[in-house]
């Protein structure tokens, strides 16, 4: 378990469980020793506080004279965000116990507004000579690059008197600046700062990896050509480390210089990680089309399903109109190739051929792709499909016929997904010529007729249409039907329909002509279980059974107990067994446990978000799956590489400890077979 800045913390996270003697617990509070032991009724009781967001009550614990509950009370404001307790979170930064200082400072970061800045910025120990409070201050200067100004971004990025020694330290700079520049705030000193630093092999690796990811998520970054030198030498040394050269290899996309153009074109043919592989392919789609086409092409017959489906993908974004006959052509040359990549190549040409001057290629395709649609027994093949079909949009009376009867969840809101795309499609009215005012009226009933089923994923995916700019659709006649509209908003079960109630209500100010409404607070309807964590031991694991392997995953109660309970419960039941991986995102993420298997389905609860001192810096960490705070409940993810920008968004509730190999492999619609818990 690889949790940075301040896991050191947390040793006390690892201890069994057990009950805690009244004589040893009064000891604790006056020494001042923070002690999550769940079976507390008091740490139970502030755990509760949080999940019912009772922010006045809360507030009141910030001055407790135990350790634990000031602690635990200063954490609960990094999942509420509450901005007016800014001020009581500002006394903590001066508590004695540095843990609760560190709480109340990585909350005031979470809260993030421009109130929180001065408070952290005094807070700062800058007499900290013998080092002892650097995991206080990394957390400072991580909290004000989410809430600081472009200001002191240029002076936390002038900082030049950390040592590679200074672990924490060097590591909270680099996370500020990256912060900084996840808020669109960026500075051309703190891009020097972080290409050096990324450069530099003496200075630790979770810092060179904040500065990795800085350069790969940062928008509009253009490293120059000297910068690019230095990357492309910080990308060969990174030898033991793919998670550096994944981040590495896409800012330098970013460059579109020779010399990143030089390093990525000549790593592609020795790259051995296939994440890696991933990020180089998408990296290449800033250079010239015609010298990268000849790199990516032998990347389409990669062992590894991930990287060659992913070269496919390539071709949708950045293929070009000459190349549209040539792109199908492969795939029917290549039967060996894997469905989704032949579907994916179908899909490019479909994109780039024109039927005005390639007629012939143009109906052969859709021919052939309405063809795999048929014979596919993936429900996963048949929805990538339709996207397909989707490019040519004089297919929208067979996307809408075939797609919208299927009986699988994911193709009925692929369906719809597909519909909405070829209303939004740029030039609507110039494909369709004289015919488009009457398609423009087809996908009108479509929508409508999608949005009557009062089906969560095809109410989330078309109530979107209704609202097409360009279309109109509130000038029809019969668009002034809002009672139907809101009986459909009724007959949507909260919080279960979410997402579709979300989406529905957008709609219904739409064609109100009122501002779009603010999302739905969800309330607490759901308690922690607190007797089944009570099994819970030192050893307790999950094994996720699937035909590629099995998958065993830790489990962080003190860090998001209710995420845990929740997880326990579901499991125990057999709730998982037989769910898939609905989605795979190659190099991010695989995320299952949706029992509609589209995205869209869940029970008819919601837990809370839970958001605690813990980071996605490595691959394997459990995540929930989320439409918005507080709106988790039975989907969960699983890393395939650190992921920073999910840090503070999304709870973390484990970690894969074996069949990382597993998860690489997966697919979507890969079964659960089995989800058994172990209780140690």
């Amino acid at each position: 378990m690889r949790c940075t800045l301040v896991f050191l913390l947390f040793v006390a996270l690892l201890l069994p469980f057990g009950c805690t003697p009244p004589e040893a617990d009064q000891q604790a509070v006056k020494k001042g020793v923070v002690d999550l032991d769940l079976r507390n009724a008091r740490v139970q009781h502030l755990f509760e506080l949080r999940d019912r967001r009772q922010v006045d009550t809360l507030r009141q614990y910030l001055t407790d004279q135990n350790a634990t509950l000031r602690y635990l009370a200063a954490l609960s404001f990094a999942s509420g965000r509450d901005s007016a307790s800014i001020g009581a979170l500002t006394v903590c930064l001066q508590d004695a116990v540095e843990e609760v200082r560190i709480a109340a400072a990585f909350s005031l970061g979470q809260i993030g507004t421009a109130a929180c800045e001065k408070p952290l910025l005094e807070a700062f120990d800058a007499r900290d000579s013998l080092s002892q409070h650097q995991r206080f201050n990394a957390i400072v200067l991580e909290a004000i690059g989410k809430c600081g100004s472009l200001a002191n971004l240029k002076h936390i990025a002038a900082i030049t008197t950390y040592q590679p020694t200074d672990t924490l330290l060097l590591e909270g700079q680099c996370r500020a600046i990256y912060r900084f520049g996840q808020r669109d705030l960026v500075d051309a000193t703190a891009t020097a700062r972080m290409v050096t630093t990324v450069a530099n092999e003496r200075i630790p690796a979770p810092a060179r990896l904040m500065a990795a990811n800085y350069l790969a998520r940062t928008k509009d970054l253009s490293p120059d050509s000297s910068q690019a030198v230095q990357m492309a030498v910080a990308l060969v040394r990174a030898a033991n480390s793919p998670d550096i050269r994944m981040a590495l290899a896409k800012g330098l996309g970013k460059s579109k210089t020779g010399p990143a153009f030089g390093i990525l074109s000549k790593v592609i043919n020795t790259e051995q990680d296939w994440r890696v592989k991933c990020s180089i392919i998408s990296a290449l789609a800033k250079f010239n089309y015609d010298t990268v086409r000849a790199l990516v092409l032998p990347r389409l017959f990669d062992a590894n399903l991930h990287v060659a489906r992913t070269a496919a993908e390539f071709f949708i974004a950045n293929g070009q109109a000459k190349d549209g006959d040539y792109y199908w052509r492969v795939a029917r040359d290549n039967a060996n190739l894997p469905l989704p990549v032949q579907i994916t190549l179908f899909h490019a040409s479909n994109k780039w051929l024109s039927g005005k001057f390639a007629p012939e290629s143009k109906d052969f395709v859709n021919y052939r792709l309405r063809e795999m649609f048929i014979q596919a027994k993936s429900p996963y093949d048949r929805a990538a499909c339709l996207a397909a079909l989707a490019e040519f949009g004089w297919q929208y009376r067979w996307i809408h016929d075939k797609g919208i009867s299927d009986a699988h969840p994911a193709v009925k809101t692929a369906a719809a997904e597909a519909l909405v795309a070829i209303a939004q499609r740029p030039g609507f009215y110039a494909f369709f010529g004289e015919a488009a005012k009457g398609v423009r009226r087809e996908l009108y009933y479509y929508f409508r007729e999608a949005v009557g089923t009062a089906d969560a994923g095809l109410v989330a995916t078309a109530a979107p249409g209704l609202r097409t700019p360009g279309l109109t659709y509130r000038t029809l006649r019969d668009s002034l039907r809002l009672p139907d509209l809101q009986k459909i908003l009724g007959r949507l079960k909260m919080p279960r329909d979410v997402e579709a109630y979300i989406a529905l209500n957008e709609t219904i100010a739409y064609f109100s002509e009122l501002p779009s409404p603010a999302a739905p607070k969800i309330p607490f309807n759901h308690p922690i279980d607190w007797d089944r964590l009570k099994l819970v031991g030192p050893k307790t694991n999950v094994v996720i059974e699937t035909a590629k392997g099995n998958i065993v995953l830790e489990l962080y109660p003190q860090w998001a107990p209710g995420s845990v309970a929740n997880f326990l419960q579901l499991a125990g039941t057999g709730f998982y067994n037989g769910k898939n991986f609905h989605r795979i995102v190659p190099g991010f993420v695989s995320q299952g446990g949706c029992p509609r298997g589209d995205g869209y389905g869940a029970e008819d609860y919601t837990i809370r978000t839970e958001i605690g001192l813990a980071w996605y810096d490595a691959e394997g960490y459990v995540g929930m799956a989320s439409a918005g705070l507080d709106t988790e409940g039975t989907q969960f993810f699983i890393t395939h590489a650190p992921t920073p920008h999910l840090d503070g968004r999304y709870t973390i509730f484990g970690k894969v400890i074996s069949g990382m190999d597993v998860v690489y492999q997966l697919r979507m619609g890969d079964l659960m077979n089995k989800v058994t818990v172990n209780y140690q």
